[in-house]
């Protein structure tokens, strides 16, 4: 059982690979439309364009999970993932070319989040809880050691060197996977139809509160960090810190929380951690000392974002999952989850014409998420 270990250990390091890959070229966006001649629409593509693949890729790996394992969805995008951002580092020469190899890239995200839960499931069992809090926190360590390698790697070897380090990173990820990935059991041949599993997820009353929790969830970390900078008079550095800094947070909250709700009480962590999240939002927008915002930044990652695990956890130990049907629950999950990356970031966008509009958007947005863990029937 040793073994269990490893295979977190190997899930962990693709997941952060992933994370690290994806935003690394978030502080050099401006350097990429001076490069390439683009405005700012183009540039953020290169990060917007990767979750809007989640929602259309969910589905398919949510059923390979179920008739193939695991390891198999999880491999797929690993694959996915060494091909579009290891290419990256060869297709520099216009900014189409880098953008097709994040498009390629994008395509892998989604086979690798649907197989998280399942596979850790499978091998933790009744600790199950805690191995997705760990593994989940790759992800947000990623983005987080992403943001703060790259200025520093473009600095001092250039941009292609930022392109080339993290392409080594995603091939090392990928071939460590590729060797070390197992699932625990023999998959069988499962035979239920995708209408059949969807039906027995749905016999549960919280089958779609746990999915409509991560499109908040989701949303908000992303709307709240594209806003964050803007809500107080930061210099360019102070900006990259405190999104760093709310990265963090949400990587120690992804970590720490499922477990914790697990041992004392799913709906009373939940519910108030996502209170607090609501109240850290609110004083964020009131508090102006800098090392006061820094604190309050980290702690609101903590609370929002660990709600996240809790509920993918929970949605897949609900009432009508079983091992059968344990890929569709999470597919599920994942394309609700990331249809709110895509949706509540855009209106965000629409309403930061004024700071005060946008800055309520996610406060209703956390707020939420409260109200839903308050409908979740246990």
């Amino acid at each position: 059982m040793k073994y269990k270990w490893v295979v977190m250990a190997a899930f962990w390091l693709l997941i952060f690979s992933y994370g690290a890959n994806w935003f690394s070229v978030a502080p050099i966006l401006h350097e990429i439309e001076s490069k390439y001649n683009v405005g700012h629409t183009y540039s953020h593509l290169l990060l917007s364009v990767i979750g809007l693949f989640v929602v259309f890729f969910a589905w398919p790996a949510g059923h390979l999970v179920d008739k193939k394992g695991a390891k198999a969805s999880a491999l797929v995008g690993s694959i996915f993932m060494f091909i579009g951002f290891g290419s990256r580092a060869f297709l520099l020469q216009s900014y189409w070319e880098l953008l097709t190899a994040t498009i390629i890239a994008g395509f892998g995200l989604a086979w690798i989040l649907v197989a998280l839960a399942p596979m850790m499931i499978q091998w933790f069992e009744e600790k199950a809880s805690l191995a997705i809090g760990i593994t989940s926190s790759g992800l947000f360590l990623g983005f987080s050691f992403g943001s703060a390698a790259s200025p520093y790697i473009f600095d001092q070897y250039g941009f292609d060197a930022v392109f080339k380090f993290f392409a080594l990173l995603s091939f090392i990820a990928f071939l460590i996977w590729a060797i070390a990935g197992k699932d625990r059991r023999k998959i069988e041949s499962r035979r239920i139809s995708f209408k059949e599993g969807i039906k027995q997820i749905m016999a549960s009353k919280n089958a779609l509160l746990y999915p409509l929790i991560g499109f908040f969830i989701v949303g908000a970390t992303l709307s709240a960090s594209a806003l964050m900078p803007s809500m107080h008079e930061f210099s360019d550095i102070q900006r990259g810190v405190i999104i760093s800094v709310m990265l963090l947070g949400c990587a120690i909250g992804a970590f720490s929380f499922p477990y914790i709700a697990a041992k004392h009480g799913i709906k009373k962590i939940a519910s108030s951690v996502a209170i607090l999240a609501f109240l850290l939002w609110i004083a964020f927008y009131y508090i102006h000392s800098y090392a006061a915002l820094l604190a309050i930044s980290f702690l609101f990652g903590v609370f929002l974002q660990a709600g996240w695990p809790i509920a993918l956890h929970s949605q897949e130990t609900e009432k009508g999952v079983t091992k059968e049907n344990e890929g569709i629950a999470s597919s599920l999950f994942i394309s609700i989850s990331n249809v709110g990356g895509a949706v509540l970031p855009v209106l965000t966008g629409y309403l930061e014409k004024s700071i005060a509009m946008a800055f309520a958007g996610i406060a209703a947005y956390i707020l939420a998420c409260f109200i839903l863990w308050l409908a979740v029937r246990k």
